[in-house]
């Protein structure tokens, strides 16, 4: 009854923060992107709230199963998050970045923001709902609360709160979301670390050798990891929302960069949790029954149910942002159909029914399988990067690219990553050849874009003749040429598991290339490619 009741103080407070947060929302814009008026502190916060709780659920049960080299996955999200920043904030919010889907409709028309925003809006779902379950199975250890009552109340919540006011009610209830989960992490942290100190020796003894090597999850792990968080920089519609909100890009980085620092506390504290629980409690098939487990045997009750608040505050603070940005490009670009309505009130109706959508996929998909959260981020990752990256990044670096073959690649890309899962019976972690279902559909989205242009602006297409161009493409040719033969004798040299990522940085390396040593006829100057801080024109 205590924790019930903390629950319905807390969601008072939260509500009470939405309702004062929509004092700042009276127009769409402010609404939908903050009216641009973030600070260094809304930025701050909002960024180390949303990556710091992605962590701890994926951390905690990896490090549960595989041991400290779990916390690589959080520095592969900061890594993305700088990534972001450092390179891509100012295009996107020169060109008025407000979703991807908006972005690609902008430019290649209806279709590709059509096909755009519904991946969107089926995948972020699936991405929102990690966290939830992460709660749900610590209330079900704790309390016995069952798995859809957890799930329809978090959903429910976030839709009044952020329909309330927007990306303003996140920026208020975030600051109280993060509060409460550092503070239920910290106390986790202190009796897990208590609770080590008499774990039996034949716990430890029971480990794998790889359990406290830094690296013990394996390269192609780490690879996936990274890869997949650095095509995520391109396609990370929820971040891009929050930080193009700032008042300017100077700000805006500086938020991240801020941010990115306390988040290496983030990475590190949810790897120990699940390392700790592992050592303490080594019977359950995860970590995130384990932790739970574990912290009964070594916690008192008011620990167990701040920490209990402090998942729960997780859960919120993930599945707010995704379900916000979700809802964007479901409502606005999808429903929307004429795409000319500014009208605050319908834009919020909108908006709220696409939540409500995308409320009941998060049940429905947690139900379906609610012990493959590993499948749901593959499955998850594949569709958004296959319909997304590819297409992103034409927008950024290649004018040439057209209509049609935009809206072939994303189609393509989902279909074979989705097909290439399907092979080994939607599995997780087999798949045919070793090769990640995410770098075949992104791969083959980035190839047909690379092909399609060719032969679309076959009678439009000029090698450039700029030098500077023609030298960075033979680098980009001579890395593609390098990888292939690397390609070759990878499954030779027993790693075939980085095959994929081999193949999909062949693919990106050639599509590089030809952006740099093409031209079209009718350009009197080609259009810049920014590497690092310069620019090749």
């Amino acid at each position: 009854m205590l924790f019930l009741f903390l629950i319905l103080l807390y969601t008072c407070l939260l509500l009470l923060l939405s309702q004062f947060a929509k004092r700042r929302a009276q127009t769409a814009s402010q609404f939908m992107d903050g009216g641009r008026r973030f600070g260094v502190w809304n930025v701050f916060i909002m960024m180390t709230a949303m990556w710091g709780s992605s962590m701890f659920a994926v951390e905690i049960d990896t490090a549960y199963q595989s041991g400290i080299s779990a916390l690589w996955y959080g520095v592969s999200i900061i890594v993305s998050s700088l990534v972001v920043a450092a390179f891509l904030l100012k295009p996107f919010r020169n060109i008025g970045y407000l979703t991807s889907s908006h972005l690609l409709g902008q430019k290649y028309g209806n279709k590709a923001r059509d096909v755009a925003a519904l991946v969107i809006g089926i995948t972020f779902p699936i991405f929102a709902m990690k966290n939830v379950l992460a709660a749900a199975s610590y209330l079900h250890v704790i309390l016995g609360w069952s798995l859809p009552i957890v799930l329809i109340a978090t959903t429910l919540l976030v839709i009044i709160y952020v329909s309330l006011g927007g990306l303003w009610s996140l920026a208020y209830v975030q600051v109280a979301n993060l509060l409460l989960f550092t503070v239920g992490l910290g106390v986790a942290a202190y009796f897990s670390f208590r609770g080590t100190r008499s774990v039996h020796v034949t716990h430890l003894q029971t480990l794998p050798v790889s359990f406290h090597d830094l690296f013990g999850v394996g390269a192609s792990t780490l690879l996936v990891w990274f890869g997949m968080n650095l095509l995520n920089s391109v396609s990370a519609q929820a971040e891009f929302q929050t930080i193009a909100s700032a008042k300017n890009v100077k700000k805006g980085k500086m938020g991240v960069y801020l941010s990115s620092v306390v988040l290496i506390a983030f990475a590190v504290v949810p790897a120990w949790l699940g390392v700790a629980a592992r050592m303490g409690h080594p019977l359950q098939k995860n970590g995130l029954l384990a932790f739970p487990a574990y912290l009964k045997i070594v916690a008192p009750h008011w620990a167990i149910v701040l920490v209990g608040l402090g998942f729960w505050a997780s859960a919120l603070i993930w599945c707010a942002p995704l379900m916000f940005s979700g809802a964007s490009s479901l409502g606005l670009d999808l429903l929307n159909r004429k795409s000319l309505s500014h009208n605050h009130d319908r834009i919020r109706r909108l908006v709220r029914l696409s939540m409500l959508i995308q409320g009941m996929m998060i049940v429905l998909y947690a139900l379906a399988r609610p012990g493959d959260l590993a499948w749901w981020a593959v499955f998850g990752l594949t569709l958004r990067n296959a319909a997304i990256v590819g297409p992103t990044l034409s927008v950024l670096l290649w004018p040439a690219v057209r209509e049609k073959t935009i809206v072939f690649s994303m189609i393509a890309g989902v279909l074979a990553g989705f097909g290439w899962n399907a092979v080994t019976g939607l599995s997780a972690t087999v798949f045919p050849f070793g090769i990640n279902p995410m770098w075949v559909g992104s791969g083959l989205s980035l190839l047909v874009i690379l092909l399609g242009t060719l032969i679309e602006n076959r009678d439009n297409l000029q090698w450039t003749a700029v030098k500077a161009r023609r030298r960075w493409s033979a680098v980009f040719i001579f890395f593609c040429v390098a990888l292939l033969i690397l390609g070759v004798y990878l499954p030779k040299l027993h790693f075939q598991s980085f095959l994929g990522a081999d193949l999909f940085l062949m693919i990106f390396t050639l599509f590089l290339a030809t952006v740099l040593s093409t031209e079209r006829i009718q350009d009197t100057s080609p259009v810049p490619f920014s590497m690092g801080n310069r620019v090749l024109s």
